[in-house]
Parts: C-alpha cells; structure tokens; sequence
C-alpha cells in the first residue's frame, strides 16, 4: 500500500503543477522563478530551504513558484519539463543536481529559460561532456554550492577532539572506532562530504573506520543500519552523518543500545536542523555543520540584481558559500536569534550589489546575516 500512496501523492503533485503552471495569475513586476525542490513533502531540511526562499522572494519582490519532486529525479526531469513548455513558463529555473537529474536536463530545456544549479555541481565527467556556465548552454548562468568537501572535513575534527577530550592523556589511546553514513553514491554533495571525512583520517592514524553504509538521506534507514552496525562493532566511539536526519537516526539507535551519546559515543551531522540543534544543546549530537539552507535565497539575490542588469559573472561559474560549525559552546546564541526560524525578519535587500560599486562582492557570512535582521 505504501508504494501505491506514494505514486498517488506524486500523481496529485505533478496534475496540480501543470494546472497552476497553465493558470494566469496576478504577480509582481518582479521575474517569475520555479525552484524545484528535491526533497520529499516534510523533509526538514529541504523545507527549510523552500521557506528562507519564500521570504526572500517576498522582500525582493520575484514570483517563487516551488514544487516539490519527493527524491523522485524522474519526477523532477517531468516537472522542468512541463515547465519549459507552459503558457506561462518561468524565466528562471533552480535546480539540483540530484542523482544527475539536472545536468540531462541542460541540452533539454530551452535558451530562453535561464537556470542555475544549486547545492549539486556537475561531476568531473559531467563538466567533460557539458562544460561550464555559459559556453555551450549560454542559458546556464551559474552553479551555486557550498563547500562539501570542507564541511565533511569540519564534522570529522570536531568528532576527533571530543575523543581527544574525553581521554587521559597519560595513557596511550587506542585507535577510536569510527563508523560513517553517507546519503547515497550518486550524488556529488554525499561524495565530497565523505571525501572530506576521508582527508582527515589519511592524516590521523588513531581513528579506524569500521564501516560506511548509505542511508539515502532518511532517519530511519539510518537508525536500522547503525543499530546493526553497533552489534557488529560494539566499541564504536564516533558516528559521522552527512546529513541530521541521518544523524539523528543514528542517535536513536545508539541509545537503544544502551550507549550515552555525549559520553561514550559522540555524534556529528549536517543541516542545521531544528532537531539537531536540540540534541546539541544538551549535548546528545557534537556537532551539525550547516547553514546551506540558505542558497536558494542567495540565489534570488542574485536574480534579483541580473533582473536589474547587475550582473554575477566577475563571481566566476561556480560559486562556493562556506558553511559553518554549530557545536554546544555556539548553539544558544544561534538560537536565540534564527530558532523560530522567522526568515521574514531579514532585509534581504541588504545583500544586493545593485546599488553597489561593481567589485564588491557578496556577503553571505552570519555577521552579515545577523545585521540585516530587522525588529
């Protein structure tokens, strides 16, 4: 029954877009953007995403129009299709590059539809066979992703100093048992960040990884491999996810097995995620590296701006926004002023370059987050 409900959900989803797509609506002057989102109905972190574009949009005056692809690339493919073909197709389309969807769709989608790629840049052999931004698909305008591989790297350090912390350094330490859970093997994003776990232990000798499974980004396919995982390898110190959910899945099933997260075992993922700060606020998870929800808004930026004849291309093709670490020493004041997540509270007419000298660049950073809050 549950395969039969999801193709009824992804049937609704798909037969509502192309009444809404084929619908005339009142907008603002503002250009007509599409942002199809990769992620499932309720999934955190891609919600996340959709709602700090939403606000975005709101205050930089663009008719956002999201849909949702359920981790479905084929649905995605059909949607950015239909798209292109509308009465009423988008000037600009976001998209993300998830298991390659979006770079099969560069040769397919129309000149005159102007796309970015968010969070997911193209592969090696994708950049050899469609190249960069505006060379063969003049209409590609941009890819905007964070720095995966650091963020991989991030997570990994600061695993490996609550086991320097946690141990008597009068006695020899043994090597720390390590197990890691990627999203899937078809993504770039899961690649890097496991790349970037990887370059840490090729320098760090005293960490052992026991075993890497991918969970394909879901809480509870993550909590039904860590829990067998920890029977196999009961002296299991450090989990690393490439994702909270994952991470959190991890931590239910180390706490059925009777482990003290934050004592005995220590716990890292990525996202951000309401939940996740939680448990790092009392000290169940060590860390969550994040803050790339918030690409999708940068992006409506930097529409805003080309919509405006400010153009990004001195930035390069690929653009790469750092992420940030969230540990228990900086979770309260992340808290204090972004845990309602109540993105409308930003001016995100701040960050534009519009009415700026043409060499400055964007500034993303939290400071600068921070100050274009408004009360």
């Amino acid at each position: 029954m549950l395969g039969r409900d999801i193709f009824i959900l992804k049937y609704i989803i798909f037969t509502l877009f192309v009444v809404l797509i084929n619908t005339p609506a009142i907008l603002c002057a503002g250009p007509n953007v599409l942002f199809i989102n990769p992620g499932r109905s309720g999934e955190n972190f891609w919600e996340m995403v959709s709602d700090f574009m939403e606000a975005a949009a709101k205050d930089l005056d663009i008719n956002l129009t999201i849909l949702s692809a359920e981790r479905d690339h084929l649905l995605m493919a059909k949607l950015a299709t239909n798209a292109a073909i509308a009465k009423q197709p988008p000037d600009y389309m976001l998209l993300v590059n998830e298991k390659r969807a979006a770079a099969k769709l560069l040769p397919e989608l129309p000149q005159n539809i102007k796309i970015i790629l968010l969070n997911n840049g193209l592969s090696k052999d994708e950049k050899n066979r469609y190249g960069n931004p505006r060379e063969r698909f003049p209409n590609w305008l941009a890819t905007i992703v964070p720095d995966h591989k650091k963020a991989g790297r991030d997570i990994m350090r600061t695993l490996n100093t609550k086991v320097v912390q946690a141990s008597d350094s009068k006695l020899e330490r043994k090597k720390t048992g390590l197990l890691a859970i990627g999203g899937n093997k078809a993504t770039l994003a899961s690649k890097l960040r496991l790349e970037g776990m990887l370059d840490v232990l090729s320098k760090n000798s005293s960490t052992d990884l026991y075993q890497t499974v991918y969970s394909e980004w879901r809480q509870d396919k993550a909590e039904a491999q860590i829990y067998g995982l920890l029977r196999r390898w009961p002296d299991t110190q450090l989990i690393w996810a490439a994702n909270d959910p994952m991470a959190l899945g991890a931590l239910a099933a180390a706490e059925r097995r009777n482990y003290r997260p934050g004592e005995n075992i220590h716990i890292g993922g990525l996202n951000w995620s309401k939940e996740a700060l939680q448990k790092i606020k009392t000290g169940k998870i060590s860390v969550s590296v994040g803050g790339h929800f918030m690409l999708g808004g940068w992006a409506l930026v930097m529409i805003h701006d080309l919509h405006k004849g400010k153009d990004f291309l001195d930035l390069g093709y690929e653009i790469t926004i750092p992420m940030s670490i969230i540990t228990r020493k900086n979770v309260s004041s992340y808290l204090e002023k972004f845990g309602d997540e109540d993105w409308g509270k930003i001016n995100f007419q701040k960050f534009s370059r519009k009415n700026k000298k043409i060499k400055s660049k964007y500034d993303f950073s939290i400071p600068s987050l921070l100050s274009a809050i408004e009360n």
